[in-house]
């Protein structure tokens, strides 16, 4: 059987995690009920390479769907990290 153990909140909602798992950069969690269960994350899961896939051109009628339903037309901001993001936002 695992072995349980008790975490507490502090005043702010947040929980210190055992030490082993201080320096772990990254959770996946799981809900069920009324609990909680991280699982450590040691690989980031990359997507394949698509660069041999043809680009295609969207039909008119779509763009006037997509421009209803989402009007932010913003490029994306590609970083490995949310600092590296809003440097590249401010040159």
């Amino acid at each position: 059987m695992a072995e349980i153990n008790l975490l507490k909140t502090d005043n702010r909602g947040r929980v210190t995690l055992p030490t082993p798992f201080r320096k772990e950069p990254l959770f996946e969690y799981m809900i069920e009920g009324d609990q909680i269960t991280l699982y450590p994350v040691r690989t980031v899961r990359k997507f394949p390479d698509l660069s041999s896939l043809p680009e295609e051109e969207l039909s008119p009628q779509w763009l006037k769907k997509e421009s209803r339903v989402n009007k932010d037309r913003r490029q994306g901001v590609v970083a490995a990290h949310p600092a590296e993001a809003l440097k590249k936002l401010r040159r």
